[in-house]
């Protein structure tokens, strides 16, 4: 994501991260998930850290995210862009959830 770019639609960013020493290149994902069996279907946020190689972490908050990518030595600067994006992100998913008023 670039500085003042539109990320209304955009649901990952990229990031680059470090394992065994060698540079690796992930995204972080945020999106809407629906959970079927509960009352009223609730809508609730999935956010997601996608490794290039494989796998994914499922991470509960934003707080368990940042300190993921600090174990995985995702830079300071790289995780601030991460946080910034998945802000803003659930702001956007957060106003598409909302009724709207008339």
């Amino acid at each position: 994501m670039k500085e003042g770019e539109d990320i209304g639609n955009q649901n990952c960013i990229d990031i680059r991260y470090v394992r065994d020493n060698k540079n690796q290149v992930g995204a972080v994902c945020v999106a809407l998930k629906k959970d079927f069996g509960k009352k009223g279907s609730e809508r609730k946020v999935d956010i997601i850290f996608m490794l290039g190689d494989n796998g994914a972490f499922s991470v509960r908050s934003v707080t368990e995210l940042m300190n993921i990518l600090w174990k995985w030595e995702v830079s300071f600067d790289d995780r601030k862009r991460v946080f910034d994006f998945v802000a803003e992100r659930l702001r956007v998913l957060a106003a598409e959830e909302a009724p709207m008023e008339r």
